[in-house]
């Protein structure tokens, strides 16, 4: 089978449970929301073992888990709460371990947390907010063109490096075509479905920016742990976390937005 083949059957079995869970909101979405995260701590942790950073998968697991879980029962109130408690543990844990590295591991432990457990939580806030279909629904539109724009605009006009160092297939050009695609898809969403959180093109640059930060981000670690993809349970597509890395970035801002402007 083809890896476009694969890729292809992958999106057409995924797509509709993603949008599904995504509808019917509450526990569906919170089980997809966390079974996501669950794969995405697992992918950092094979990364990091990459990197001579063997952090614990138990508390990685386990710290997700409940983090995500009081998130959904309790929204933000005990998200801070949960993030001190976390780093709390983290730190006992790395300090009273064999490891020569406490710090370092530590701060591994605590950055896979928060990028695989506490960025994702931002799926089930926004969720739940009055308007968080429509919103999750304009922002990933919004992040599909940045990332489609990015790559097209980019594999045919892109002269200028954006990020050599760490993705030298970026370009500048693709990088501003790919804000300029979200733009026109959040002011389409937005002229449709009437969400007035902002002028639709204002998220859209907003998610645009996101996107490309989230994506080098992801890009970042993939480079020092020297992989090509973060993982393998999407035939085609790579890990969880090549499919979600700008939504981590994008769902968050939005949520914020709505939460200050609405």
């Amino acid at each position: 089978m083809s890896s476009l083949t694969k890729r292809v059957l992958t999106a057409v079995l995924a797509i509709p449970v993603a949008l599904g869970c995504l509808y019917w909101g509450g526990a569906p979405f919170f089980i997809l929301v966390l079974a996501a995260s669950l794969v995405a701590v697992f992918e950092l942790r094979v990364m990091m073992v990459e990197m001579n950073m063997a952090v614990s998968g138990p508390f990685l697991c386990m710290g997700s888990a409940v983090l995500l879980t009081a998130v959904y029962l309790k929204g933000d109130v005990f998200l801070a709460p949960m993030l001190l408690v976390l780093f709390l543990l983290g730190a006992i844990l790395e300090l009273f371990s064999a490891s020569a590295r406490p710090f370092s591991r530590g701060g591994m432990l605590m950055l896979a947390i928060l990028y695989g457990a506490f960025l994702p939580s931002h799926f089930l806030l926004l969720r739940a907010e009055p308007q968080g279909l429509a919103l999750l629904l304009l922002v990933m539109l919004g992040t599909w063109a940045a990332d489609t724009g990015a790559y097209f605009i980019g594999t045919k006009w892109g002269r200028h490096k954006l990020a050599p160092a760490i993705s030298p297939n970026k370009s500048v050009e693709g990088a501003v075509g790919g804000i300029l695609l979200a733009a026109l898809a959040a002011q389409y969403v937005n002229n449709r479905l009437q969400i007035g959180l902002l002028p639709g093109w204002v998220l859209g640059i907003v998610i645009g920016i996101a996107a490309g930060v989230g994506d080098l981000f992801e890009s970042a670690l993939k480079r020092e742990a020297g992989v090509k993809d973060a993982g393998w349970i999407l035939p085609g597509h790579g890990g969880v976390l090549d499919r979600i890395d700008s939504l981590l970035f994008t769902v968050p801002v939005v949520y914020y937005l709505s939460k200050w402007i609405g």
